[in-house]
């Protein structure tokens, strides 16, 4: 269920690795690739202090298209207007973590994922357990209701006491007071938290990073129109080059303050 990665430090080699090994694909290069993000989801994308367009989505745009040596452009869309831009050929990619539904599946079609978003165990310094069933067999652990990180819970750790909360928030301050012994939560949320000020540094990930795409979604993917699977393979073979040579680990390193995994 989880990863062998460490919990605390940054360490490439703690990364786990998700695209299967494969040869490079046999497309043409295209004379460019013209990528289309929001710029209001940090760390992914967003405008930094001079107003110039940054994030981890924007910088692994840039890196497939070195890999490639391809000419980039990186364009702000609203988010309701990114498909858009690809069926009026305004662009070739979205790289703004478009979900990958069975609507959209009409128009786009998806690469393979960059990033996987795990769920994480949430404990006090003072009190961490194994993230495991028997590890926390008659905790209290709070997870937001309504999720499917919730029915993960319910569903592999049976002997565990769920306190259901409105939000990841709620469910992460009642750790901080000492209410119920962890959290189950989204990895992203919890990491920025362990890293800033409300969490006054009373807590820490425990081992393990559960990713099990059944409950915890695909992850991250780079959408293209329908009819361009040349240029989705061409991706996906670039994203396997860009994990298998570090790349990946250190745009991961760069942008979050508490490793995912």
């Amino acid at each position: 269920m989880a990863s062998n990665a460490v919990a605390e430090g940054h360490a490439v080699d703690a990364l786990p690795r998700f695209l299967a090994e494969a040869p490079a694909a046999d497309v043409a290069k295209p004379p460019a690739i013209r990528f289309v993000t929001t710029d209001d989801f940090p760390p992914f994308n967003f405008l930094d202090g001079s107003g110039r367009l940054g994030g981890y989505n924007v910088e692994l745009a840039r890196a497939l298209c070195a890999r490639l040596a391809v000419p980039c452009t990186v364009q702000v869309r609203p988010f309701p207007l990114l498909v858009d831009a690809l069926l009026t050929n305004a662009a070739d990619a979205v790289i703004a973590g478009l979900k990958d539904t069975g609507d959209l599946r009409t128009y786009v079609i998806h690469s393979e994922s960059y990033l996987r978003l795990p769920a994480r165990f949430v404990m006090r310094r003072d009190a961490v357990r194994p993230a495991t069933p028997e590890g926390l067999r008659g905790a209290t652990v709070a997870v937001r209701a309504g999720t499917r990180t919730r029915d993960f819970l319910a569903d592999f750790f049976i002997n565990t006491r769920l306190r259901e909360t409105a939000s990841d928030a709620e469910a992460l301050d009642l750790l901080a007071a000492g209410t119920v012994d962890a959290v189950f939560a989204s990895g992203l949320g919890a990491s920025f938290w362990l890293a800033g000020p409300e969490s006054r540094q009373c807590c820490r990930f425990a081992d393990g990073a559960f990713t099990e795409p059944a409950y915890m979604g695909k992850g991250l993917t780079i959408a293209v129109a329908k009819e361009n699977i040349g240029l989705k393979r061409l991706i996906d073979s670039t994203l396997r080059s860009l994990e298998a040579d570090g790349t990946l680990a250190d745009l991961h390193l760069k942008f979050f303050p508490v490793g995912l995994y």
